[in-house]
């Protein structure tokens, strides 16, 4: 009788136990992956596991995260984007499906941050030939109609948000001599198109 006893009270701990830590239903640990291309990590990124509802803020920097809410065999899983960082844009997969030892950590997110407009605007420019880069990216400007009158330009080229730029002239044009404003320039992409470069242009 004792052992029968003993038995079923063996057996009701370890369903105790096994409820507490997760046991058959409860012991798989949700995760995944999270890259930044540009290398540039921006906050604010917010994950939401839609199959229980937990909401998950990912810290600056994290390259990987994991839900507290521990996950059932056969559990189902949608891992979604509740909030998109600051200044960039991510993108999930394989977010979706049951929780096995080969799926809950498989979700990858993968951010890049957004691209904005450098340019400016050119004044006193009469001369022709005038060229100017940031980086690798270059951008020929002609005089307008009007002598002497101001040419707004961009470059062709996107800049990402928080990212360093720095334009200088590659080529004055003739008969003169132009150089950028040091007010903004070099400077960092902000969270929107950067159109407030000035060169001036005098003549030799």
């Amino acid at each position: 009788m004792k052992s029968s006893y003993l038995r079923a009270g063996l057996a009701l701990l370890c369903g105790v136990i096994l409820s507490a830590c997760g046991g058959n239903n409860g012991s798989l640990s949700l995760s995944g992956t999270i890259s930044y291309p540009s290398g540039l990590p921006k906050a604010g990124l917010v994950l939401v596991n839609n199959g229980n509802g937990e909401k998950l803020t990912i810290e600056t920097g994290a390259t990987a995260f994991y839900f507290t809410k521990l996950l059932g065999s056969d559990e189902q899983f949608d891992v979604e984007i509740a909030n998109q960082p600051t200044g960039a844009k991510c993108e999930i997969a394989n977010n979706k499906g049951k929780a096995s030892v080969y799926t809950v950590y498989t979700v990858a997110v993968s951010c890049k941050a957004n691209p904005y407009t450098l340019g400016g605007t050119v004044k006193g420019l009469t001369g022709k030939g005038l060229v100017l880069a940031n980086g690798s990216d270059l951008v020929s400007i002609d005089p307008a109609a009007t002598a002497g009158a101001d040419v707004t330009f961009k470059f062709p080229t996107s800049v990402s948000d928080g990212s360093p730029y720095g334009a200088t002239v590659l080529t004055q044009p003739a008969n003169q001599k132009c150089a950028f404003d040091a007010g903004n320039n070099p400077g960092t992409m902000p969270g929107d198109n950067q159109l407030g470069l000035i060169v001036n242009c005098t003549n030799n």
